[in-house]
């Protein structure tokens, strides 16, 4: 019989970490998976500490291919897998002793999600939590809707996507999710087209695509720590800002002949558009960080010689208003809303503050 959870451990040069990241999969309180390993020809002694795992655990599958980088490795352990959900435990992190259980018990209840997002601790090399970034905050995840990710809660389709028009992260790590195997008929494998940052990519598809169930009990790590691809990254740059201006064209043009009618065409009345611009002015923005001249000339060209909708976000920040990022939460679950769309639903959801969201979610959500 199939496993019901193919956990995946793609590996390159973490041996520190290994014994962590190995036992969080053996500890599982659900034990109805496989586990394959395919380390990319690490040179630390990861491959020989593999190999002496795998002795002393039977069941457990090892390969060696291509140093191709992280998104290859991830698309050869979901082609060398047979479960029906999928789960990328990234070598330098962890997860809590119940995360499989109640990940596999939220999908099988929800038949409708191909996503099972856990909330995230961030640590540091030592494994010590951090402070800053911190999640959610870091994320579109919980934008404008206080303490959501405290709750279980359904997100559909395309409302997770949609967020990642302000080239934000609405899944900060793929350790959060497991992922049921059908998504990839939709979604296509792993880019690795822009480097390091390419799982946005795959990302904004998949919310674009499939609906996710927040599992708000078990948790998943993102460590920090010096080797990590992205601990180089200028998060500043036009380069990096051009990237993320590529992926989310890309997700648009890809998704678009699956999405419904009614979402294209709001797409298309000025959605897109407007949200091109404010992304351009901000990352402009932001690349001239260490200039107060140079930026406030920038603005100042905006207003006087930009569209109608850069004038208008300028304006509100001078009154004090929102900015569009935060602002675009809401109106997408407006938008949705009106087109018909349910963009979020749980039973409880006491904390939160969300304007217009469905009855579902109970009387403070309204």
């Amino acid at each position: 019989m199939k496993p019901r959870v193919s956990v995946c451990i793609p590996n390159l040069n973490t041996l520190p970490f290994l014994p962590e990241r190995f036992e969080s999969v053996f500890h599982q309180t659900f034990q109805d998976w496989e586990l394959f390993v395919y380390d990319s020809y690490s040179d630390d002694g990861s491959w020989e500490f593999i190999q002496q795992m795998a002795r002393r655990n039977k069941g457990v599958r090892i390969v060696q291919g291509p140093r191709q980088g992280p998104y290859p490795a991830w698309n050869e352990c979901v082609r060398q897998t047979t479960g029906e959900y999928v789960y990328i435990a990234t070598s330098d992190d962890s997860m809590s002793p119940d995360f499989l259980e109640k990940m596999v018990a939220a999908l099988d209840r929800h038949p409708e999600c191909e996503l099972a997002h856990a909330p995230l601790v961030i640590v540091d090399d030592s494994g010590a939590s951090v402070n800053s970034p911190s999640w959610p905050s870091c994320t579109n995840f919980a934008q404008g809707i206080a303490d959501l990710h405290k709750v279980p809660h359904v997100r559909r389709a395309p409302y997770d996507g949609l967020l990642q028009l302000t080239a934000r992260h609405t899944v900060l790590s793929i350790t959060q999710l497991l992922i049921r195997r059908s998504i990839f008929s939709k979604t296509g494998n792993f880019s690795d087209r822009w480097g390091s940052v390419s799982d946005f990519n795959w990302e904004m598809k998949a919310g674009l695509l499939a609906n996710t169930v927040h599992v708000p009990d078990p948790w998943a790590t993102w460590r920090i720590h010096p080797k990590q691809l992205t601990s180089m990254l200028d998060l500043n740059s036009l380069d990096l800002f051009r990237k993320f201006e590529e992926m989310i064209d890309d997700a648009i043009t890809t998704c678009q002949p699956q999405l419904p009618p009614q979402i294209l065409s709001a797409l298309r009345s000025g959605l897109l558009t407007r949200a091109k611009e404010i992304r351009n002015y901000y990352g402009v923005l932001r690349s001239l960080h260490n200039s107060v001249t140079s930026r406030r000339i920038f603005q100042l060209g905006q207003f006087y010689s930009g569209t109608n909708s850069l004038r208008g976000e300028i304006l509100g920040k001078i009154i004090g208003r929102n900015n569009w990022p935060e602002r675009l939460s809401a109106e997408i679950r407006l938008l949705l809303e009106s087109l018909g769309i349910e963009p979020l639903s749980c039973r409880s959801c006491e904390a939160s503050r969300g304007p217009s969201l469905s009855q579902d979610c109970g009387p403070s959500l309204r």
